[in-house]
C-alpha cells in the first residue's frame, strides 16, 4: 500500500509539474534524509501570506512550483492553508521573502504577497507648525533609518479644508528599528520645540540611538552638554560653575588667564 501511495503521489506530481519538478522532488527527499526537521529554524520574519483569490482552482503544488521557479529549489519550509483564499508560506531565510513581496505569478496570475510581520506603518507628526517644510520630516525619517513609501499628507478638520497641523506618512521600518521615539525636536519660529510622534506598535525608545533597551539618560552616547558627564540632563547638572565666565570648571579658562597675568607680573619683577 505504501509503495502504491508513493507511486501515485509521484504520478500526480509528474502530471502537475512535469518530469523536471519530480526529479527535483526526489533530490529533495535525499536532502531531507540528511537534514532532520529538528535542525530547521522556523522564523515568523521569514513567513509571508500568499493571496490567491484571483486564481481559479489553485492547489498547494501550484504555489510551491511558482515559488520554486522564482526563488530556486529547496527554499520552502512550509505552506499551510489559511481562512479564505490565502496560504501562509515559510521560507528558509527572511531575505528570500523579499524576492516575493513584489508579487508571485501563479498559473499566469500575479498574486499579492505580504509579510506576516508587516513593517509598514503610518507615522504621524502631531500638530506641527504648518509653515515647516516637508523636508524637515523627511530628514527626521532618514536619520531614524526608516524609508517613506508615500507622500506626506496634511490632516484637516472634518468637513473643512482647514489644517490642524498634523502630518502623516507611510514608512517602511527595517528590522533594526523597533520603534520611533515618542517625540522629536523641530526648529520653529519661536525656537526649538518637541512634538509628538505616533505610529502602530510604538514602544519607548532612546531618542539618541533608537534602542528600546534604555532611555536617553542611560544611553552610552548621552552626555550633559554643560559638564560632558553621563547620567543627567543639563537642567539637572550640579557641576560647580565659574562665577566669572559661568562655565563649569573643567571648561573654564579663567584660571589660565590668572596664571598668565601672574607670570607676566613675576617676569616684570625679575627684570627690575
Amino acid at each position: 500500500m505504501a509503495n502504491d501511495t508513493g507511486l501515485a503521489g509521484e504520478r500526480r506530481m509528474a502530471n502537475d509539474t512535469g518530469l523536471e519538478y519530480r526529479q527535483r522532488a526526489v533530490h529533495g527527499k535525499n536532502q531531507d534524509a540528511r537534514h532532520t526537521f529538528g535542525e530547521r529554524k522556523y522564523l515568523k520574519e521569514a513567513t509571508v501570506i500568499v493571496n490567491v483569490e484571483n486564481v481559479s482552482e489553485v492547489r498547494a503544488v501550484d504555489i510551491i512550483k511558482a515559488v520554486t521557479d522564482k526563488c530556486g529549489y529547496g527554499k520552502i519550509l512550509a505552506l499551510r492553508p489559511r481562512q479564505g483564499k490565502e496560504y501562509e508560506l515559510t521560507m528558509e531565510k527572511e531575505e528570500t521573502c523579499d524576492e516575493l513581496t513584489e508579487g508571485l505569478l501563479i498559473k499566469g496570475v500575479n498574486c499579492e504577497i505580504k509579510k506576516l510581520q508587516n513593517r509598514d506603518y503610518v507615522v504621524s507628526f502631531m500638530h506641527l507648525p504648518v509653515y515647516l517644510a516637508d523636508e524637515e520630516i523627511l530628514n527626521k525619517l532618514e536619520v531614524w533609518g526608516v524609508s517613506p513609501i508615500s507622500k506626506i499628507k496634511r490632516r484637516v478638520y472634518p468637513g473643512t479644508s482647514i489644517e490642524d497641523g498634523t502630518r502623516y506618512v507611510k514608512a517602511r521600518f527595517p528590522k533594526e528599528v523597533a520603534s520611533l521615539p515618542y517625540s522629536t525636536k523641530m526648529e520653529t519660529a519661536e525656537g526649538p520645540q518637541y512634538f509628538r510622534v505616533m505610529h502602530s506598535h510604538q514602544v519607548k525608545t532612546c531618542r539618541l540611538c533608537m534602542s528600546p533597551d534604555h532611555v536617553v539618560k542611560d544611553c552610552p552616547e548621552f552626555k550633559c552638554y554643560k559638564c560632558e558627564e553621563r547620567g543627567h540632563f543639563a537642567r539637572n547638572c550640579n557641576a560647580v560653575m565659574c562665577p566669572d565666565c559661568n562655565l563649569v570648571l573643567n571648561k573654564c579658562e579663567c584660571w589660565m588667564e590668572g596664571e598668565e597675568e601672574e607670570g607676566r607680573a613675576a617676569g616684570g619683577q625679575a627684570g627690575a
